[in-house]
Order: structure tokens, then sequence, then C-alpha cells
């Protein structure tokens, strides 16, 4: 999977500022951290970075299902085979806006200004991505962290996360899984453009 997800973004000329993969045996957990930087810095998120968490016992549901994996060392494990894991891959998406555009705003003497700044541009955005991704179909939140300076409090990083689960169950080869992992990552492609699209339309004039 990692190395077709590598190859599709070749294809697209899509160079990541991180590309890191990672395993913990402790956890029976492999994961692929992916960073891009968009290319126009107007739109108000300074990275998007795409986190993909993947287990043993998936892979080893996804061998035993799957056509000439006999031999796959994992299905020698009976004990990652005895549990009812789902076949699914966990995807987190999420666009870290640039906190200068919010922190350099000038407050003409209002302490909130900074904040509700930030409010207006993320109820914007979740009432557009409502319409746009129908987000209530989809599990999302924001994180922000609230500093404080002598002009008053602001927002010191405000970022948008979602959250996708993708199945495999249907796969019955290798051929089939990396279409699926062509698909999937085309989806999340296009989504990352829009959202960035949606934030630089929703981003507030500032007074």
């Amino acid at each position: 999977m990692i190395k077709k997800i590598e190859a599709e973004l070749g294809e697209r000329n899509i160079n990541p500022s991180k590309f890191r993969v990672w395993h913990d045996p402790t956890i029976n957990a492999t994961g692929l951290e992916l960073a891009l930087e968009p290319t126009d810095p107007g739109c108000g998120v300074r990275e998007i970075s795409i986190n993909l968490d993947w287990d043993t016992f998936r892979e080893a549901k996804l061998a035993k299902q799957m056509e000439g994996m006999a031999k796959h060392p994992l299905l020698n494990k009976r004990e990652l085979l005895s549990g009812k894991v789902p076949v699914t891959i966990d995807i987190e998406t999420a666009w870290h806006f640039d906190e200068k555009q919010i922190i350099d705003l000038p407050s003409n003497g209002d302490v909130e200004a900074r904040i509700s700044y930030a409010s207006m541009w993320m109820n914007s955005l979740n009432q557009e991505m409502a319409y746009m991704l129908q987000s209530g179909k989809l599990l999302h939140r924001w994180h922000i962290e609230v500093e404080g300076d002598q002009h008053g409090r602001y927002i010191s990083a405000m970022s948008l996360l979602l959250y996708h689960q993708y199945s495999f169950k249907e796969a019955r080869n290798l051929a089939q899984v990396h279409d699926e992992v062509r698909l999937k990552l085309d989806t999340i492609l296009r989504k990352s453009s829009l959202v960035l699209d949606l934030a630089r339309k929703t981003r507030p004039q500032a007074a």
C-alpha cells in the first residue's frame, strides 16, 4: 500500500514535505505520515497532513481473504486471526491554518478581535463543508489553542481534522487492493483541494 501511495503521488507530481513510515510492534501498528504544503499561501492553510493507520490484525485478515497469500507469514499467527476485526484502514486528514494570518491582525483596541475573526472563519467553513462535503456524514472536529498577549487573546494554533475509515473487505487480490488505494487516495486529495478552496473563500476580511 505504501509503495502504491508513493507511486500515485509521483504520477501526480506531488512532492510531500514529509513521507514517514512508522511501525510500533508494541501495539501491532504501522502508519504513514504525509505532509503537503499548499502552493497558494493566500488560502490561509500552511500545511495539510494525512495520517494512515493500519494494524497487524487487519493485515492478517486481509491476507486470509486474498488469493495467492497462503504463505503470508502472518497467517501462521492464529492470535491475529481469532478476533472479529474489520478489514479497514483509518485515515486522518488535517488542515493546519496559518496562525500568523490571525495573530498579526490589527486589534484596533478590541481585545476579542482575533478570537472573533477565527470564530467567523471556522463557522463559515463549517457551513460550506456541510453543503459541499455533506460533512454531517463525516467525523470531523476542530483543534484550537488559545493564548494571550498585551492585545488580548488569540488563536495560536487552528486545525481542522477529518476522519475516514475505508474497507477492503471486497478485495480478493493485490491488484484490487491497489485499485482501492488509488481510488481512496484520489478521494482524499480531491477533498483536500476542495477544503483549501473553501478556506480561501470563507476567510473573513480583516476589520
